[in-house]
């Protein structure tokens, strides 16, 4: 059995992966918000880097 093989996904199986993730941070940002509201500057900056790296990697 070979769990790491590379997979080809359709644009609705990215999009509700995407879907799946946004609810899953809603759901940890609402249970979880007095742990992770002293981590908010990091984490916005963290957004910030990756967000321009993928834009970077996707406009080359």
């Amino acid at each position: 059995m070979n769990l790491f093989h590379s997979y080809t996904f359709t644009w609705w199986q990215v999009g509700l992966l995407k879907l799946t993730v946004l609810c899953i941070g809603l759901a940890a940002g609402a249970y979880w918000s007095a742990f992770f509201l002293p981590l908010t500057p990091y984490l916005l900056i963290l957004a910030i880097i990756l967000g321009l790296y993928l834009a970077f990697v996707s406009f080359r």
